[in-house]
């Protein structure tokens, strides 16, 4: 009875050893960082999501700024600033005013960091259960703009 009890733990064991060493092989790919800040504009959630391939964050020097423009009279706060390597968010007031419960409400957000080698970087921009835009490609060495509209109350 002793040794029923011995071998099934080891079966287990052995059985999770064999397919961790098994599938990393399989599933081997590029780790990725992903600097994930999220808004609210006019009481709507806004998330914003930066990727690039993981082997770079050693080359990001400083934080990733996102920087996100709205009309001078909206209502807008950073909620949260996760992110891989450090994350820094901003809210510009600089657009003209929205006026109009149907109206769409326009934001500009800026992605920028510096960084000591060019590497590709991608941004999406998703909203409270649907997506905005598109991916965006860019590169660590230049800005990247992102433009869209959210549905006015």
């Amino acid at each position: 009875m002793a040794m029923k009890r011995i071998r099934i733990p080891m079966g287990i064991l052995a059985f999770v050893v064999a397919t961790s060493l098994l599938g990393g092989s399989v599933w081997a790919g590029p780790q990725w960082c992903e600097e994930d800040p999220q808004f609210v504009v006019n009481g709507r959630a806004v998330d914003v999501t930066m990727l690039f391939e993981g082997q770079y964050a050693s080359k990001v020097k400083g934080s990733v700024h996102f920087d996100m423009q709205v009309p001078s009279n909206a209502v807008a706060a950073v909620v949260a600033l996760p992110g891989t390597v450090p994350v820094t968010a901003s809210i510009s007031y600089t657009l003209p005013p929205y006026y109009g419960l149907l109206q769409e409400i326009p934001v500009i957000v800026t992605v920028s960091m510096k960084a000591s080698a060019s590497f590709p970087t991608y941004t999406l921009v998703t909203g409270t259960y649907e997506k905005l835009t598109s991916t965006i490609e860019g590169t660590s060495t230049k800005p990247t703009k992102v433009k869209f509209s959210l549905t006015g109350l």
